[in-house]
């Protein structure tokens, strides 16, 4: 798979979440973890079946921000 097609792949993937019941924060591609830690610190956040739980709420905003400003940090597509 060449480099544009699993970038395009990997960033879909995050909007596909957006529509899941739970999100788990390891459902995330370790790439894009550190922008969602950063943009989610401070939040109130819950655990599921011992596993961190981003809102949809939240989850949502995060994305908006991506599209509005990008990332903060640079991302590693490997």
């Amino acid at each position: 798979m060449n480099q544009l097609a699993l970038i395009s792949e990997r960033i879909e993937g995050l909007w596909y979440l957006s529509g899941k019941d739970v999100i788990f924060f390891d459902d995330l591609q370790p790439e894009f973890r550190n922008d969602l830690r950063t943009f989610i610190t401070g939040e109130t956040l819950s655990l599921k079946e011992g596993k961190l739980v981003i809102g949809r709420n939240l989850y949502k905003k995060w994305l908006e921000k991506i599209q509005a400003h990008g990332f903060d940090y640079e991302i590693d597509f490997k």
